[in-house]
């Protein structure tokens, strides 16, 4: 039922992801990365002007996709633990630290690393068909698997997520991974603004995977 699937080998990541996820993360060597596409009709019609309260967008993402990759998510995890391998799912809306704004493992790191695409100038996961236009979930493990290998194409001179932001957290620069998010995203102004606003506004304006733009 999945659109993407991916399995990334951490050991690349594996400094980072134990400073944000702590050591118990640590005894994982790799992760399957299950994605989802949205659909574009909703996405097409998603309008800053929306409320939790009437977001078809919202609902799409957090009541519909996401439960739905958290149940496949479960399947894979009773597969491999079947076999005797230590497993963990990354629920898909899992609840993060206040604080730093960062959740116990971030999904696109896992999407990235398998190969699924690259982390954008809007700092999201860009798909090679979907564009940024996609869900994930994570189950990490230490299983042996077979790993894909990671794409790193660049945004260049574009700018429409930059542009379409309405609190200009977003601030063009490329991603790097010996860089913290700071360096390129706002996460408090992205955070405070979408406590009131369901935004989806840099997943709507990219151009890769935008129907609009093909």
């Amino acid at each position: 039922g999945a659109d993407l699937f991916g399995v990334a080998d951490l050991e690349p990541a594996s400094e980072f992801i134990k400073d944000q996820g702590g050591e118990m993360l640590d005894v994982f060597s790799y992760a399957v990365s299950i994605g989802m596409r949205l659909s574009d009709l909703i996405v097409d019609n998603h309008s800053p002007d929306e409320t939790h309260e009437n977001s078809l967008y919202w609902w799409h993402v957090y009541r519909v996709v996401t439960p739905m990759l958290d149940r496949l998510a479960q399947r894979v995890q009773g597969v491999i633990q079947a076999e005797g391998h230590l497993t963990f799912h990354v629920p898909g809306s899992m609840p993060y630290n206040r604080e730093t704004l960062k959740s116990l493992f971030p999904h696109k790191l896992a999407a990235h690393l398998s190969g699924l695409g690259w982390i954008g100038k809007n700092c999201l996961l860009i798909t090679p068909d979907f564009g940024p236009r996609a869900r994930f979930v994570t189950v990490l493990t230490d299983a042996p698997l077979s790993p894909g290998k990671t794409r790193d194409k660049k945004c260049g001179r574009c700018q429409a997520c930059i542009e379409a932001c309405p609190v200009r957290a977003l601030k063009g620069i490329e991603f790097r991974p010996e860089e913290p998010v700071e360096a390129r995203f706002d996460t408090r102004a992205c955070e405070l603004y979408r406590r009131e606003h369901p935004c989806g506004l840099c997943v709507k304006k990219c151009p890769i995977g935008n129907p609009a733009k093909t």
